[in-house]
């Protein structure tokens, strides 16, 4: 198993597109069946501080927790109550929107705190698969401009993530420079 890390969450990869430059990773500190929807936080925006951009083929994943102002304590009809078996969540809600635009800006009925999270999705599915929805993961795509260089001299092109950089990994280390040398050019030892 591989997994990204950062200082806010822990990311499983799942696979590993090559051909168009994209991974799937699950965040494992909300997928585990917690119910831990309050994060208060869009759940991959420590993401962009790397150098990866979520894919559009996700859609967004809302959860609406705590929402005071509900007429009969129901949400509107493509809104799932949230099932969680550590604690009650009372007026809390689970939508499935389409396409992922963390940028668009709705208006949310019934005062409710707000916290989304991109998925993958699959046919018929809605927001009452909240739970198989985000162990599914999401799309991460990077930027493989130099990667192309670096493979076709022989390198393997990896993200350093004590930098957020891509580097190239070559026979005899790391190049100094995007592709791997031929001969004479001093590369950087990789440990």
């Amino acid at each position: 198993m591989a997994f990204l890390e950062n200082s806010f969450w822990k990311y499983q990869i799942l696979d590993i597109s090559y051909d168009d430059s994209s991974f799937r990773v699950t965040n494992l500190e909300l997928s585990d069946g917690t119910c831990n929807v309050e994060i208060q936080v869009n759940a991959s925006s420590d993401l962009g501080l790397a150098p990866f951009s979520i894919s559009h083929a996700n859609q967004e994943l809302f959860f609406l927790y705590n929402c005071t102002d509900l007429h009969a304590g129901r949400g509107p009809p493509t809104w799932a109550p949230l099932n969680c078996a550590n604690r009650s969540h009372n007026n809390s809600f689970a939508l499935l929107a389409g396409g992922y635009k963390p940028d668009d800006k709705w208006a949310v009925p019934g005062n409710c705190t707000v916290s989304m999270m991109p998925v993958l999705g699959y046919p018929g599915a809605t927001g009452a698969d909240y739970g198989q929805l985000m162990k599914g993961g999401f799309r991460l795509g990077y930027t493989a401009g130099n990667c192309t260089s670096c493979r076709e001299t022989g390198g393997l092109c990896r993200i350093n993530t004590t930098y957020d950089i891509f580097e190239c990994r070559c026979s005899d280390g790391v190049s100094d420079f995007i592709i791997c040398p031929s001969s004479g050019i001093k590369t950087s030892s990789y440990i």
